[in-house]
């Protein structure tokens, strides 16, 4: 079986991503609550499973502790790197206008996980917004959010494109980190697999789409095709496709 280990040298070509430097923020509202599960409890799981290398990582699950608005920029500008998960967008929680004017060189990369529609839950006032009249415009576009970051520069982003169910983001998010710290992919190389769904060193557990084989009767070959869930190709990436974490 194949193990990590934090010695490894990553090959020449990738740019290498300080995994003791890395940052988390899950659900800072704490409204990613889902019958006897939560946003915070799969996330720590997943630290679990990678506890090799996630280890030394710091943040803030919105189940032990609601982050304010300056903790937040503080752990953006002294991270190698930063994962979002929650119910709504990071622009969300932190203002745009603030979040430009940040300094997060030392960031190369992040990994935004949200738009999580959850209809049982009470939509709560952001960080931002709550008493305040004139309501900030806030980027409705992923990739307004990616050139915001990149502004601030962060060397990749990495995020969704439009909202999916909470199996369909945790079994992402899952397969991301996995692909990353367990199969030694770059992010680019990372995000291509979950659209290609098949790798030599791909993760154990089952792909976050299904694969169909269809067969196409006007072809002359008969060879079968494969039809992919729009949810394959949800996940994106801007910026350098070739850091490793």
């Amino acid at each position: 079986m194949f193990t990590q280990t934090p010695q490894q040298v990553p090959p020449s070509h990738t740019f290498p991503v300080d995994t003791r430097n890395f940052k988390y923020i899950v659900d800072p509202n704490n409204e990613g609550a889902f019958e006897d599960t939560s946003l915070s409890m799969w996330m720590q799981q997943i630290l679990e499973k990678h506890n090799q290398l996630t280890n030394p990582w710091k943040g803030f699950l919105g189940s032990q502790q609601k982050p304010s608005l300056s903790e937040m920029e503080q752990l953006l500008c002294t991270c190698s790197g930063f994962l979002y998960v929650g119910m709504e967008s990071l622009v969300a929680n932190i203002p745009p206008a603030t979040l430009a004017a940040l300094n997060m060189s030392e960031c190369r990369v992040a990994l935004l996980f949200d738009l999580m529609p959850n209809p049982s839950r009470i939509r709560c006032p952001s960080a931002f917004t709550e008493g305040a009249s004139d309501t900030p415009a806030v980027p409705k576009r992923p990739s307004e959010t990616a050139l915001l970051l990149s502004l601030c520069g962060v060397g990749c982003v990495v995020l969704h494109q439009w909202p999916s169910s909470l199996p369909e983001r945790t079994q992402c998010v899952d397969s991301v980190l996995d692909y990353l710290l367990r199969a030694r992919h770059t992010c680019g190389q990372s995000v291509h697999t979950l659209r290609r769904g098949t790798a030599s060193d791909a993760p154990h557990h089952k792909p976050t789409f299904d694969e169909v084989p269809i067969t196409d009767s006007k072809e002359d070959d008969g060879l079968p095709e494969t039809a992919f869930k729009s949810s394959a190709f949800n996940c994106v990436l801007y910026g350098l496709p070739n850091l490793s974490v």
